[in-house]
Formats: C-alpha cells, structure tokens, sequence
C-alpha cells in the first residue's frame, strides 16, 4: 500500500533527493491533480527553531503566484515527518541541461535568464530572497519554460543545515561575496547568483572551482573571473557585459535590482545598447575579510602588495624597478593574448564540417541520436506549434534546414508538432441564426477551416438561415477542419393549381393554402349570399395554376348572412306573407360546399 500525506497527498514515486529532503511525485486525491512533496530528513525532527522557521517561509512562499515560480500548496505534519506540497513541473533541471548542452547560445540563454529574473522580481517585490539560486533549483520543461523552485526555503537552512548536510558543496560555486562574508543577504545577492548561473550557461562552466567549498569561497572573494568570450568566442559582448556586471563582487557595482537586469536583458533581445558600467577590480581589503559561517577554518588573507616587516615606503629606485617590470609583464601578457587568441581563432576556424541530417517527421529522442551521430547537438529548448499534417509529437521543422553544411558542435533547432488543434464547435442552428452570423461566431471561436454551405429549401426556415450544420454543436473539433452549413434556400417555387376553398371557413382555407406553400392574404367583405366567416371568393380562382411561394387573395364574409323565404306562423294558409329568416350557416355551408364542387367537377 502506497504511503498518504495528510490523508490526500498518494505517493506514486521517489523522483530524487538532496541534502535537506526527499522529493516525492505524488497525486492529491482531493483535488485529481499530480503534486510534488518534499519530505524533510530525520535529522531536521529534532531541530524545533529549524521546523518553526521552514514553516514559517514555506507559508510566506504560497503566497507568490507567477508563472516562472513553482507554487507552494501546503505544509504538512505526518507523524514525526515535516513534508511541503508544490507544484509538479514535467522536466529537467537546468544543472542538468548545462551538462549535456552547454554552452548554450547568446539568444538561449537570454530566453532562459529573462524568466529566472522575472521570477526573482517578482519574490523580490514580495520581499522574499531565494538566497540559493543555482540550476538545481530551476527547473525547465519540454517547451523551454523556466520555473524556479525552493523560494524562501534557503533562510530556513540555518547554519545547522550546514551542519547537517552537505548542501554548501553544492551551493557554494553561485554563492554570493557577501555569503561567503557570513553578511546578511539581500535581493543582490540573488542577482550574483543568477549572474554565476548565466557565466555558467554561455561558457558550459562556473567561474569559481576548487577542490573544496573553502577554496572556492575565497575565490569568490579575491580572484577575479575569466571573461566569458575567453571561452566561449561566440558570445555577444553586450550580454558579456550584462554577466560581468551581475557577478561584480561589490554590491555597489551589481545591478541594484532584478528589474534593472531584466531591462537590459529585454534591451539586448530586441537589439538595443544596454547601459555599460565599468567594473572595477576588487579592493584588496575586500579580498581579505572571510566566510564568518565557516568558523576559524579560512585565515585572513594577506595583501599582495603589503611591504614585508614593516609600513616603510618603497625608494624611488623601487618604484621604477616596479614600474619596469609592470610595464614588461604588460607587454609579455599582450603577446600572450595575441598568441593565444590567434590559436584560438585558428582552431575556431579548423573546426570539421557537417551536413545537418533530416530529421522532419521524427521524435525528438530518435532526432537526438541523428545529431549525436553527425556530431552536432540538438536545442534542448524545443518549440511546440499546432499542426494539421504533422503528427503529434513529431518534428515539423529545422534550423538549419536539412542537408546544410555547418561546424561540428552547431546546435540545431526543432519544431515539434502538437497535433490538431482542438476545440468545442460552437452552436449555430438556434435561433434561427443568418449565415453571416453563423461565419462571424465560427471565426470568433477560433476555427480557420473551410466553410462549405448546403442549400436546400425550407418550408419553416428563412432563406439564407441556418437549417443544420457538421460538425454538430459543442463537438469536439480540429480549428483547421473543414465545416459544413446547410443553408434555407427558402421555399421551392413549383407551379400548382389553386385549391377550391370557397365556402370553407377562414381558418380551413387558410391552413389548406399554407399547407400548399401559398401565403395567404384576408380580405372582409359584407354579404346577405354567403354565411358569416365563410370564403366567397379567391384570387387567383378555383383551378388557375399559381406557384409555390405566392400571394394569394381570399375573400371572407363579413355578414349580416343569406335570408330566405318562410311562413309566418299564426297566419291563414291564404294569407301567408313572405319573411326574412335566416339559414343556419352550417346546413348553407353544406348545401353551397356540394354544389359548388360538383361545378368545379
């Protein structure tokens, strides 16, 4: 039986681990949707102030709602066991992404540093620090979207969390100067980190290294890095600029905020000139203060050009004797970098050629195979468009296009196809809709596809109305597919004899000519032959043809009705006089009706 959190929270598998907790995929029955947990390691159970404070960020951090960041749902006790809920994102983590694809291209990883900062500005306008940003803790899906994880949880990990864990080995090559110092960290620091994390993008590795996290902390105090374009030639020096001044190690000379580095990573994306600051070298007295966080183990650091016993000035002498050998190392290490830049460039330009292989058609693993065999790569950051042709999940596109020759090592991007592009069709035959109408809200609901209209007669709908359509309504269909509308073509105008309805009531005549496809029009005229409401006379008459679709006229007595002779009682046979009575309607309606058929027979 599967393990439960919180008596919702099922886990399906351990997905990895770390220093500080167990990452768990898990499905939240409550809700039917997959979570990730993290589960804290049995030695952070005992540490009271640690648990308090990771509660206490935890919750602070569900507050923070933005696409680049991965949510934090809930924080959980099960047991002994302290466990967080976040957002399950289907991916790799970019540490990951750097070892098989690094260096990545100026434009890739602007796109991927674009996200990571607005994340971070966003926590920062928040007031919450990472205080731990490094590509472990970005997680980047199929399509290329960066999220970025464990907000807020790095303040939790008190020195204790050293301690415990060796977390700091990992974490220690993006830390901040000021990290290292033990000082109080703030949004620069997140900007430093997100700075190591960029070098490490454009080059394939970080500026600092060492074989302990000591040696690498002080390097991040003293030494000065390798610019970019030193090892990755293909860098632009506008995003080199960006980088070196996000990782100076004097705050003063960083970026003051994320949304000053976002806007000149959006000004070099759209091809403008940033703002160049100059980056000085550290002071010498920078370089000497340590990481106070790791005890008694780093000493201070000597200056270089401190005088040796004593404070006494050097000579005149000295000073050109120095000045000498500044200027000759000057000209030793320019002829150095003209040596070393020419054997660069000329193995830049040795670099074998290859034909790009077709890949159109493929999945993107069977496509990396094709590239790994023609030794080039493929772009982890993969663009997915809706297609009608292309199956889902194949690729429907390259750049550079198949067959084109390019060095070996080119990174080569793809288009991967997400099938059709479906939706629900919009109902069109209520309410008797026009045809226009019907095309207008088609379009508006997003579907593209060719519109074929079916005319046929109706003898209910009015012409040009919608009598019917394909596909049905709220049916699930491809935008790009076709559609088909059955189209009133009103009635079909054919050519009948008139009906005989003269001496029918107004209201059988009037259903005996619709039922003919004939519109009918009422004239009232007054009558002492004809019953009340009763048909006299039509126009056209009994038996002329008329078409389907016509007017025609029928005349309808109006009163007072027929009269006929009849003795007057009380009266002397002899002296009978003639009176006026009336015939009930009926018996002349029967009487009349046989009659006149029998005529019009």
């Amino acid at each position: 039986m599967s393990k439960i959190f919180g008596g919702r929270y099922e886990v399906l598998e351990r997905i990895g681990a770390g220093g500080m907790a167990i990452v768990y995929k898990a499905k939240d029955v409550l809700l039917n949707r997959v979570v990730t947990i993290k589960v804290l390691r049995e030695q952070f159970v005992t540490d009271e102030d640690f648990i308090r404070r990771f509660r206490r960020e935890a919750q602070s951090v569900a507050s923070l709602s933005h696409p680049n960041i991965v949510s934090v749902y809930d924080v959980g006790k099960e047991g002994d066991t302290e466990y967080i809920v976040m957002e399950y994102v289907e991916g790799r983590n970019l540490k990951e992404i750097i070892r098989e694809y690094a260096p990545l291209s100026t434009e890739q990883s602007i796109n991927l540093a674009r996200q990571i900062t607005e994340a971070i500005q966003n926590a920062h306008a928040h007031h919450i620090i990472h205080r731990d940003i490094k590509p472990h803790n970005i997680l980047v899906t199929a399509d290329g979207h960066a999220k970025v994880t464990d907000f807020g949880i790095a303040r939790a990990v008190s020195s204790a969390t050293v301690t415990h864990t060796g977390d700091i080995i990992g974490s220690v090559h993006y830390l901040s100067p000021e990290q290292a110092k033990g000082m109080q960290s703030n949004e620069q620091s997140d900007i430093y980190s997100l700075g190591i994390v960029l070098y490490e993008l454009i080059t394939g590795r970080v500026p600092y290294d060492g074989e302990t996290p000591i040696t690498i902390a002080l390097k991040h105090l003293q030494e000065q890095p390798v610019l970019p374009s030193k090892i990755n030639l293909r860098i632009e020096k506008e995003f080199e600029a960006v980088i070196m001044r996000a990782i100076a190690k004097s705050p003063a000379q960083r970026y003051l905020s994320a949304k000053d580095l976002l806007a000149d990573l959006n000004h070099i994306q759209a091809g403008r000139p940033i703002t160049r600051v100059a980056i000085p070298l550290e002071d010498d007295s920078e370089a000497t203060q340590t990481h106070q966080g790791m005890g008694k183990v780093l000493a201070p650091i000597e200056a270089l050009d401190s005088p040796i016993g004593g404070n006494n000035p050097p000579t005149k002498n000295e000073n050109n004797k120095r000045l000498r050998w500044i200027v000759g190392g000057l000209v030793l290490l320019f002829l150095l970098l003209v040596l070393a830049g020419g054997m660069a460039l000329k193995n830049f330009l040795a670099v074998d050629v290859t034909k790009v292989p077709d890949v159109v058609g493929k999945t993107v693993p069977v496509a990396g195979d094709y590239m790994k065999q023609a030794k080039l790569s493929l772009d982890p950051i993969v663009t997915y468009e809706f297609d009608d042709k292309v199956e889902k999940d194949h690729i429907m596109d390259q750049d550079p296009k198949a067959e084109t020759s390019v060095k070996v090592g080119r990174i080569i991007k793809v288009v991967v196809s997400k099938g059709l592009d479906m939706a629900k069709f919009p109902d069109v035959t209520t309410g008797q809709m026009s045809k226009e109408n019907a095309v207008n809200l088609i379009n508006n609901a997003g579907f593209t596809g060719k519109i074929t209209f079916d005319p046929k007669p109706s003898q209910t709908v009015a012409k040009d109305f919608v009598i019917a359509q394909n596909p049905m309504p709220n049916a699930t269909w491809a935008k790009s597919g076709p559609i088909v509308l059955t189209i009133s073509a009103g009635v079909l105008q054919q050519t009948i004899f008139m009906p005989n309805v003269i001496g029918k009531t107004s209201t059988e005549a009037k259903n005996m000519l619709v039922q003919n496809n004939l519109v009918v029009r009422i004239e009232n005229q007054d009558s002492t032959t004809f019953p009340l409401d009763v048909v006299m006379s039509t126009t056209p008459k009994p038996g002329e043809p008329v078409l389907q679709g016509a007017e025609v006229t029928m005349v309808v007595c109006d009163g007072p009705g027929p009269i006929a002779m009849t003795e007057v009682r009380d009266q002397k046979p002899e002296d009978k006089q003639k009176s006026e009575v009336r015939v009930r309607g009926s018996e002349f309606n029967t009487i009349f009706g046989a009659l006149t058929g029998f005529v019009a027979f």
